[in-house]
Order: structure tokens, then C-alpha cells, then sequence
């Protein structure tokens, strides 16, 4: 098979570097292998530096969280377990309302974090006017309030007298009144009724209900409105308005 031009070439350099040289051939192969080698690395260098992406990826460093023990970075997110305790008279309290369950939760930020202090079983909005989501407040608190029902109940808007003086007010023994949309937490006339989305939007629950979660609330008090109530994000401002009034008292 005749040799091509290039391959003679190569093999007339390396006779002619071996006997001007003097090496043997063993030593000439490791010298080849060497230089190759030298080759390899100055090349290898030279693009990790003109294409720094193909050098050897660095650790990052992780984003440090800002946590007190209970809230990372100023929030806290609900999970499906949470640790129960009594309710402590003076601790920073916040009400979530789960459409999805309908259940009314109570929760405090005591010493050992955050706790849920009361479970409750609600009535919701119907399909055609739901209760609305969001943030609220508190804005006021009343027991044995009056009924002014909507005028899509009553054009006239006829003042229904209260629970304890006519049994045909919706609204029960007490009303917890929000600060958006007219919704209202309170009572009912019709307790066979709670766990169902039947209202107007409010929040029902019964009576005795009512009047548990009537004590654990004042004007201020954030309450969620939420579809669920896993996955729900609490900032850390909503536990403290009752701790700086407690302060101040």
C-alpha cells in the first residue's frame, strides 16, 4: 500500500530527530507524549479563559433567610399540621376563614410560635353571591345587633329587631363586622344550615360559636378570607398590633 506524501513526511522527521539526537526510540515516544500533553494543557487553559463557562462550575452560595424561629423572612406559611394550645388572653391573634372546609380558625402567635386556639364550622356565601377572598380587618364587634337586610331580601330595608328580642334575625346572638364588602363573622337563626354555602357572603356559625370567637377578636384583628388554608401566607405585622397595645396598656 504506497504511503501517502504527509505520512512519509512525519516518518522522515522522526528518523531524522532520532539520529541527530541520538535518542532511542522508547525515549523519543515518551518525549512525543510529553509535548502532546503540554500541547493539550496550554490549549485546554486557553479556552477555559477566553470561554470561562467551560471551566469547573463553582459552588453558590445559598440566599441566606432571615428567620426569628417561627417566620422566614417576615412570613409564615400554614401547613396541614399545626400544633393546638389554649388561647391566651393578650397574645396576637389572627382569624382564618377556609371556604374550601368551611371552617373558621383561630391562631395566636405565643412563645413557643405559632398556635391554632380554636376551630370552628362556618357557612359560607352561595354559589350567586360567595363570600368574597382577601385580607380584611376588624372594624367593629356587636352583640345583639340589629338586621338591615340587603335590598335584593327587602327593597324597603325594614330594621329587623335583635336575636334576643325577635328570633328572625339572621345574624344571632353577635357580629364581628369587617372592613370591606359588608361582610360580616356572626351568628345564625338557622343553625342546621352551618357547613353549607347558603348566605349572602357573611360568615355564618352558630351561636355558641359565635360567642367563643366574639371574645378573641377587637377592632384590628386581621382576618383571611382564604380557599384553603394550607398554603395561606401570613405576614409577620398581622400578630403585631395586640402585642403593641398590650405594650402601651
Amino acid at each position: 500500500m504506497v504511503e501517502s506524501t504527509r505520512t512519509r513526511c512525519l516518518r522522515s522527521l522522526q528518523t531524522k530527530i532520532k539520529n541527530s539526537w541520538g535518542f532511542e526510540e522508547m525515549h523519543f515516544t515518551k518525549l512525543v507524549a510529553k509535548l502532546v500533553l503540554i500541547a493539550v494543557a496550554s490549549i485546554s487553559s486557553q479556552l477555559i479563559m477566553e470561554h470561562p463557562v467551560l471551566a469547573a462550575p463553582t459552588k453558590q452560595k445559598p440566599h441566606k433567610k432571615s428567620s426569628d424561629g417561627v417566620f422566614i423572612n417576615n412570613h409564615y406559611v400554614l401547613g396541614p399540621v399545626m400544633k393546638m394550645n389554649g388561647y391566651h388572653s393578650g397574645d396576637p391573634t389572627v382569624i382564618i376563614v377556609d371556604k374550601g372546609s368551611h371552617s373558621t380558625y383561630a391562631l395566636q402567635l405565643q412563645k413557643r410560635g405559632v398556635a391554632r386556639v380554636l376551630t370552628l364550622s362556618n357557612a359560607i356565601g352561595k354559589q350567586d353571591k360567595p363570600t368574597p377572598s382577601g385580607r380584611y380587618i376588624v372594624s367593629s364587634k356587636q352583640e345583639f345587633p340589629e338586621w338591615i337586610p340587603p335590598r335584593s331580601i327587602d327593597p324597603k330595608q325594614k330594621h329587623v329587631k335583635p336575636y334576643n328580642q325577635d328570633s328572625k334575625n339572621p345574624l344571632g346572638v353577635a357580629a364581628i363586622f369587617l372592613n370591606k364588602h359588608e361582610l360580616a363573622l356572626h351568628g345564625t337563626n338557622q343553625p342546621k344550615m352551618i357547613r353549607k354555602s347558603v348566605s349572602h357572603g357573611c360568615i355564618r356559625h352558630s351561636n355558641s360559636d359565635i360567642s367563643q370567637l366574639y371574645g378573641m377578636v377587637r377592632p384590628g384583628t386581621p382576618v383571611y378570607i382564604v380557599r384553603r388554608f394550607r398554603g395561606t401566607v401570613l405576614n409577620k405585622a398581622d400578630f403585631s398590633a395586640r402585642r403593641e397595645s398590650k405594650k402601651s396598656a
